[in-house]
């Protein structure tokens, strides 16, 4: 915090200085962004716009092809050289349509699909064309034009020159799809067919043309001169265009590095992702060796499959040279803020320190106990007011200083006495608290004993009736094992509730096993006659039939649902009826066991205290049934819900998770 140990002045010239650079340099980002992002938006569009104009002379190309096609066809002397079966380079000159109009083939099919002439290649005739589709629809008198992605095999007998001239050598491109052929030797075709009309108007054949693209430049030439204007003072067009097949530049106006064509280079990654799903792309990509601002439309080909793409874009190079003319300015005008505020600011500091410097020096004398005079500041300012409290400050010191001289007198006769007084209440305290805490143990040890007595009274009565059973029935013998079973099974209860005395104060491992609560609920309705006799009561058995399985300690609940049904047969004095029943939220992961009877009911007050150990309304009750089985239900993550009314029973629900979290085992040594 050395900040705040310095001058009033530097305090003065940072805190005026600092939020107007601030406010600058905020307005630098902002105004920054905001500019460059609408240069770059409307750029964006501007290339978006131009993918369409490119289109349209994409589309007037094979628009001429097609009208070329059609001319053809429309020959008379071509449909009856085709009907006479005459000598066909005479009726027409199909090679100089060939030269003329820059087609890379031109053939001719009669009706039944065969090829009676190949304009760039006489000497193939006799095959069938009756495959290709454009070649079929334009059989049934239609104009058919689009693109084509051939293979070599497919163009050599059109023209054994087009292999060669459609192989176009791959380029390793940053940030596009790895090739491992280092040619591409498919063709992309703007083609046309067109049917032969002969005098009947009948069809008589089909003339069927293309045009290669593979390193057709000049229509990629035309794209960039009409769409985009040459840059100033550079003589080269502002933006570029490019003819993919898939994703391989086979004609382009894109140069690289050495200034020549990017031909055989390929389109990024990503971009050629959305094409060739048939999506246009739209935005900023990287092209060869720079990023641009682009725009991608799919190139399907005549049975609609995507063959390829039309690009345009800009270069981004320019909008960063804008960036960094905008960040030029507003770094200027910082600096010159800065240089004029600084030396500005630190002369109105220096003058409203002044008076403070004054204030100082007076309170330095005061506090070496020199007499001073008032403080006197020749300003009407809050540094002014600040000096005439000052003043009256110094009056009440004065008189402060009096009074604390007067009270040392008779201070330490009081504080040796309070002393005094505070040693011998501290040793009474120290003496009643142990007093105290001997006394609760006492107690607590007396009702800890009295509550085991009384929990073991229940299980005990049990093992009492069996072995009455063994000793009424020794002659039958027929149910000795399974009564001797029973015994075995409430000793094992004893020693459970003895645990549970202990877990009451301490916590201890539960025992988990996974178990049914009707099955549990019904085996304690069926020993509980032994503790309780059950010929006055009516005992509604809800659950049956419900099948809810839980993850718990089976021994512990058993304690707490016994307790809660013995405790509901035991408050309806002279008979009633008992609701036992289940509930499971599989969703919420819960379940609910409710146990009502008709008994009296429980006022507030006494719900208020139900659970607190000890606590009893029986005339030889411990009050730790209720207790320890809250602690149970606590321990398994659950919670006892009771609802009670004087005269309208009482109803305990005890809600616990179906499942028990896992606690890996520490880790020894």
């Amino acid at each position: 915090m050395k900040f705040l140990r310095t001058s009033i002045r530097f305090k003065l010239t940072v805190g005026t200085m600092v939020p107007l650079m601030a406010a600058i340099a905020a307005c630098w980002v902002i105004g920054s962004s905001i500019i460059i992002t609408r240069f770059i938006s409307e750029a964006q569009q501007t290339v978006e716009s131009n993918l369409s104009s490119a289109n349209e002379i994409f589309l007037g190309e094979l628009a001429r092809l097609s009208d070329v096609i059609r001319l053809a066809g429309l020959s008379p002397e071509l449909s009856a050289a085709l009907r006479d079966n005459r000598n066909l380079p005479a009726a027409i000159p199909l090679q100089s349509i060939l030269r003329n109009d820059r087609l890379s083939f031109l053939t001719l099919v009669d009706r039944y699909g065969f090829v009676r002439y190949r304009a760039a290649n006489p000497g193939s005739t006799g095959d069938t064309l009756r495959s290709e589709k454009i070649v079929a629809d334009a059989a049934k008198g239609i104009v058919c034009s689009g693109i084509s992605q051939l293979r070599p095999e497919q163009v050599v007998r059109e023209n054994p020159q087009l292999p060669s001239l459609m192989n176009i050598p791959l380029k390793p491109t940053p940030l596009a799809r790895i090739y491992t052929k280092q040619v591409e030797n498919r063709g992309l075709f703007l083609v046309a067919a067109a049917p032969v009309i002969a005098a009947d108007g009948t069809v008589a054949g089909v003339i069927y043309g293309g045009m290669l693209l593979n390193g057709e430049n000049r229509l990629v030439d035309r794209i960039t001169r009409v769409i985009f204007q040459p840059r100033e003072n550079a003589g080269q067009p502002a933006g570029s265009a490019t003819i993919f097949l898939d994703d391989v530049r086979i004609a382009t106006s894109v140069m690289d590095e050495r200034g020549e064509r990017a031909a055989g280079s390929t389109m990024s990654a990503e971009v050629y992702n959305a094409v060739s799903r048939g999506e246009k792309w739209n935005g900023k990509a990287f092209v060869v060796d720079r990023w641009n601002f682009t725009a991608y439309e799919p190139l399907r080909d005549y049975r609609g499959a995507v063959v390829g793409a039309l690009y345009v874009g800009m270069p981004e190079q320019p909008y960063a040279e804008l960036r960094s003319q905008i960040n030029m300015i507003f770094s200027g005008v910082l600096i010159f803020v800065t240089l004029f505020g600084v030396p500005l600011s630190a002369w109105l500091g220096s003058n409203m320190a002044r008076p403070i410097k004054a204030l100082e020096e007076g309170a330095r004398r005061i506090a070496a106990g020199e007499q001073q005079s008032d403080i006197t500041v020749d300003s009407h300012d809050e540094i002014a007011s600040l000096a005439g409290e000052f003043n009256i400050m110094k009056l009440r010191l004065k008189e402060r200083e009096r009074e604390i001289l007067s009270l040392n007198h008779t201070l330490e006769e009081k504080v040796t006495e309070r002393t005094t007084q505070l040693e011998e209440k501290n040793e009474q305290l120290l003496l009643a608290q142990k007093e105290l805490a001997q006394a609760e143990r006492l107690a607590a040890i007396g009702l800890l004993a009295s509550g085991v007595a009384h929990e073991i009274n229940n299980p005990l009565a049990i093992i009492r009736g069996n072995v009455e059973l063994l000793e009424m029935g020794n002659g039958a013998g027929d149910h000795g094992p399974e009564e001797l079973d029973t015994i075995m099974r409430q000793v094992a209860r004893i020693e459970r509730i003895v645990k549970n005395l202990r877990t009451f104060s301490r916590s201890s491992a539960k025992q988990l096993s996974r178990f049914s609560l009707a099955e549990v609920l019904e085996d304690i309705l069926d020993q509980v006659g032994h503790q309780v006799l059950l010929d006055p009561y009516t005992v509604t058995r809800h659950y049956r039939g419900k099948k809810i399985m839980i993850e718990a300690d089976e021994d512990q609940l058993r304690q707490v649902f016994t307790n809660l049904i013995v405790n509901g047969l035991q408050a309806m004095d002279g008979g009633g009826t008992l609701f036992v029943d289940i509930g499971a939220d599989p969703e919420a992961g819960l379940c609910r066991v409710a146990v009502a009877d008709t008994g009296p009911g429980i006022s507030e007050e006494q719900v208020e205290k139900l659970f607190t150990p000890f606590y009893t309304t029986k005339p030889h009750g411990t009050g730790l049934g209720l207790a320890v089985s809250y602690g149970i239900v606590r321990d398994h993550g659950g919670e006892i819900e009771v609802l009670s009314e004087p005269g309208q029973g009482t109803i305990f629900s005890v809600i616990l998770p179906l499942t028990q979290p896992h606690e890996e085992p520490a880790a020894q040594g």
